[in-house]
């Protein structure tokens, strides 16, 4: 839905690249995740972040320990072609996620 209006989607957490994998393949994503670990990228959008940890889930009828360096609030941003955000969402909420994105890419292309 997104990749055709040109726009490059990406997901950004305090997971491990092995945790992305395996959430990735778990959600049949079509988008690249990107390991923070250290939450460098999240401080630098001033994105809250906490403590990271383990948790185990149940991944594919295996019980995984899934390990994060950080966590980290859940937040949008859609960054215009010259590198602006162009917006930004930090209360998300996952289930109107793509559906306020599209509203913001449609504000975007009429200006």
């Amino acid at each position: 839905m997104l990749a055709a209006k040109d726009v490059l989607v990406l997901g950004i957490s305090g997971d491990s690249v092995y945790n992305q994998q395996l959430f990735k393949k778990a959600h049949r994503l079509d988008f690249k995740l990107l390991a923070d670990i250290k939450g460098e990228v999240a401080r630098k959008f001033g994105v809250p972040e906490g403590d990271g940890g383990s948790i185990s889930k149940d991944i594919f009828g295996k019980t995984t320990v899934l390990t994060r360096g950080v966590t980290t609030s859940r937040w949008t941003f859609v960054i215009d072609k010259q590198g602006k955000i162009a917006y930004k969402d930090a209360s998300v909420d996952a289930a109107k996620d793509s559906k306020n994105v599209l509203k913001a890419l449609g504000e975007l292309k009429a200006k």
